[in-house]
């Protein structure tokens, strides 16, 4: 789904990067909440669609999930 190495050992906390994702210019930025992993994506706002059903098949694959904005929220206020 994108070409930057996500490992945790290789992305660290507050990296950022400028690359593809799912086929889509984005930057991705990981911001740990505690010891959750936690990856912002953002793209253009006429794709969402698109990318969200492409991370929620790279998710399911890596026994993973995507989040709301509400659930985010709850998250962050642990």
């Amino acid at each position: 789904i994108c070409a930057v190495d996500m490992r945790p050992h290789r992305f660290g906390d507050l990296a950022i990067a400028q690359t593809s994702v799912a086929r889509l210019n984005a930057i991705v930025l990981r911001a740990d909440i505690g010891d959750r992993q936690i990856w912002h994506v953002l793209a253009d706002s006429a794709s969402a669609t698109y990318m969200l059903t492409c991370f929620k098949d790279a998710a399911e694959e890596f026994d993973g999930r995507v989040i709301d904005t509400s659930a985010f929220i709850s998250l962050a206020s642990n």
